[in-house]
């Protein structure tokens, strides 16, 4: 069994390469076929752009991965707020293009800000 690993990043562009590579990592120590780890670095990217590319975006994403055969992550939004001029998100299209990679998806509104993304295969 692998402990739950939890990163902290910049809710900006910039640190999603980072969010990708670390879901690659604990997603390749869960012993995951190379198709779902596909699945699981490509949704956990596209969650964490999801939230850095609204019209509100937080400070911080706190990303929790919980490893093994029942693959979770969450993501949740830290700190202030910022309006930066981004879109209202589509609520219907997030969760249909997640889902498409993950049988599990559930999304946390605040208002017009997703606040949180959970994941689970």
């Amino acid at each position: 069994m692998v402990d739950c690993i939890t990163l902290t990043v910049p809710a900006n562009e910039g640190a999603l390469m980072v969010v990708r590579l670390t879901a690659a990592g604990v997603a390749a120590r869960s012993e995951l076929d190379l198709e779902t780890m596909e699945d699981v670095k490509t949704a956990v990217y596209e969650a964490c752009y999801a939230m850095t590319m609204q019209k509100f975006t937080p400070e911080w994403l706190a990303i929790r991965f919980a490893p093994g055969k029942d693959f979770a992550v969450d993501i949740r939004a830290l700190g202030a707020w910022t309006e930066t001029g981004g879109r209202e998100p589509d609520l219907a299209l997030c969760r249909a293009v997640l889902s498409t990679m993950i049988p599990h998806v559930r999304v946390d509104m605040d208002g017009p800000r997703i606040c949180g993304i959970e994941l689970r295969r």
